[in-house]
């Protein structure tokens, strides 16, 4: 259990990390500078192809055991599940917005940005419920059966970017992150 938890929750530290290189991102689009669009594209190819695949298909089966559990969950357990769904459709719809900027197949910058700046808030806003209300009630609700449980039912999928065997693909994104790292907030 503690495992699992302490994984979802750098999942969450993690995802919080690309949202905020995102939105520096973001600042320069809006300012018509000149952002990074390869590494904007790689950080929503890691949460369409990593946090959509592995981390929240995961998370669904923790709702529905704390769903069971605690029907006065329920509610929030089905928002939460909801957001899921809205937040890979939204998600990879950037996706393809910012391959088009790329690509040099779209035109509107307005559009982008605004696809953007509603996913990082969503994502934020869902990781806070997460955070604050999911995880506390799950660790006090599942057994370590559930967890193993849960485990065994998602392949486990190394994290291709902070993971120990980070894919080449991100090797920009994680010298960024690391330039970023070092600089005082």
């Amino acid at each position: 259990m503690a495992d699992t938890l302490a994984l979802w929750h750098a999942d969450h530290v993690n995802f919080a990390w690309l949202l905020t290189l995102l939105e520096k991102q973001l600042a320069l689009f809006h300012d018509d500078g000149s952002p990074e669009y390869d590494l904007m594209l790689d950080i929503m190819y890691y949460m369409t192809h990593y946090s959509d695949v592995v981390h929240h298909p995961k998370e669904d089966l923790v709702f529905a055991l704390v769903k069971e559990r605690d029907q006065r969950a329920a509610p929030k357990v089905d928002d939460l599940a909801w957001q899921h769904a809205r937040l890979k459709e939204a998600g990879d719809r950037l996706v393809e917005a910012l391959d088009g900027i790329v690509n040099g197949t779209i035109s509107s910058r307005a559009q982008v940005e605004g696809m953007a700046r509603d996913y990082v808030t969503n994502l934020r806003n869902h990781m806070r419920t997460e955070e604050q209300e999911i995880l506390p009630l799950a660790a006090g609700l599942l057994t370590q059966d559930d967890w193993s449980a849960i485990d065994a039912a998602i392949a486990h999928i190394a994290d291709p970017l902070f993971g120990s065997s980070a894919e080449q693909r991100y090797a920009a994104l994680r010298e960024q992150i690391a330039r970023e790292a070092r600089i005082p907030r």
